[in-house]
């Protein structure tokens, strides 16, 4: 798919549901590209957007990534001058029942999701651009999951779509003021210290790595990636790096993370074994926990949670950083002072599209909750 300049123009009708409240400012220049026009805008634009992103998956490396190897067409949609704009959303599109289905670029992988822009100005031009782009298709649906509420985008955005629904999305749990006022409590502490005797007292030989170097990241993701989908199928679910576009994706990711030196990978091993690691992001002066199991034939010595501490302890010892990010999802493990919640837009073209969705929605929560684990093991060990 190509390029497809466009030109503002005035809704049909002040009132039309579909229509944005008021017109793109005049004579900005807005842009939509597709397929290998969009990956290509998305390289060209790369440092535009690392100087406006503050996590790792609102990165321009995560948002390649995710155009190159993830399923959906890529899309990016920008207002202004071609390559120097002021405002730019990275879309997915895909067509599922005859309609076109819109998310962030990224997907549900996202932790956090971002629409870039210069300011309120740009903001509300380019709520303007994505609803025009999706008034340009007969049938659409839109879950932009992850966003910030605050963000004058996301307002503007959400008063634009058609009987847009915003629904606050999961915990985000994380420790602030990690390597100051926070303090690791001693059971957290007595539980690493008991996980290592126990390993002494097995007479097991053991040591824990650190990998930050691209050479030696490469040399251990094939390795944690079956930990990881080992652990999973156990657990009665399938794994993200089943499909070979998604590990793409995650190597990919990470790859790209440790030649910016952007990434810590702790490694518990035992007896020449992995039996657990966490996977920290770097985003300035905040650490977040990207990924991490304890493998599943290991879980004695609770790797995960050794890693995890391990990845904590560093983020409280390095210069600068004030906060451990533990990302979506509240479990015993991810401990704390501060959580947050992010918003996610949901809307479509019409009733009938919202209705259908639903329904998809439901027959596959159901079907989920009637499968037995040891069915869903079955199928993933093909």
């Amino acid at each position: 798919m190509t390029a497809t300049p466009t030109t503002p123009t005035s809704p049909t009708s002040p009132t039309s549901p579909t229509s944005p409240t008021s017109p793109t400012t005049p004579g900005t220049a807005v842009r939509a590209e597709a397929g290998a026009s969009a990956v290509a805008r998305l390289e060209r634009l790369s440092g535009w957007i690392d100087e406006r992103s503050t996590e790792f998956c609102t990165s321009a490396g995560w948002l390649r990534a995710a155009a190159r190897h993830l399923p959906g067409t890529p899309v990016v949609i920008t207002v202004g001058p071609v390559d120097a704009p002021v405002a730019l959303a990275a879309l997915s599109a895909s067509r599922r029942r005859g309609v076109r289905r819109v998310q962030l670029l990224g997907g549900d992988l996202n932790d956090y999701g971002r629409l870039f822009h210069d300011g309120e100005t740009a903001a509300t031009d380019l709520a303007d651009a994505v609803v025009r782009w999706l008034r340009s298709h007969r049938s659409w649906s839109i879950d932009l999951d992850q966003l910030d509420p605050d963000d004058p985008a996301v307002r503007a955005l959400g008063a634009r779509l058609p009987g847009c629904r915003t629904e606050t999305g999961p915990p985000m749990p994380r420790i602030e003021g990690v390597g100051g006022s926070f303090r690791i409590s001693r059971n957290r502490r007595r539980s690493m210290r008991r996980a290592t005797a126990r390993l002494d007292a097995d007479g097991r030989a053991w040591r824990t790595v650190a990998a930050t170097e691209p050479g030696d990241v490469a040399r251990w993701l094939p390795v944690l990636a079956e930990v990881r989908r080992r652990r999973d199928h156990a657990a009665g679910r399938r794994s993200h790096l089943d499909d070979p576009r998604l590990r793409s994706f995650h190597e990919t990711v990470l790859l790209d993370a440790a030649a910016r030196g952007r990434v810590v990978v702790d490694v518990l091993v035992v007896d020449d074994d992995v039996a657990g690691y966490a996977v920290t992001m770097v985003d300035g002066d905040t650490y977040r926990l990207f990924d991490g199991r304890v493998a599943e034939e290991w879980q004695r010595y609770q790797g995960g949670i050794v890693c995890d501490m391990l990845a904590v302890v560093r983020a409280a010892e390095a210069p600068g950083v004030t906060t451990f990010d533990w990302l979506r999802g509240r479990t015993e493990a991810k401990f704390g002072d501060h959580e947050t919640r992010r918003v996610g837009l949901r809307a479509a073209s019409g009733a009938v599209v919202t209705t259908v969705d639903a329904w998809a929605d439901a027959a596959r929560s159901g079907a989920r909750r009637v499968v037995p684990a040891s069915l869903v093991r079955a199928l993933v060990a093909r």
